[in-house]
């Protein structure tokens, strides 16, 4: 699903996933730590104005 959502929209934020996938905020962050290790998207930003994108 976080997937689609930043193909179709270009990017996504940790309240994003939170909505999305109805999960808890650690759970969404859980989810993009792993989403980033494994390469598949890039973390851009820091604090608040934090924001994924797929790796290119």
């Amino acid at each position: 699903m976080v997937l689609s959502y930043i193909k179709n929209h270009g990017s996504i934020k940790r309240a994003d996933v939170m909505d999305l996938c109805r999960i808890t905020k650690d759970k969404a962050y859980i989810l993009l730590c792993r989403l980033k290790e494994n390469g598949t998207i890039v973390q851009k930003g820091h604090s608040r104005g934090t924001f994924y994108v797929l790796e290119k």
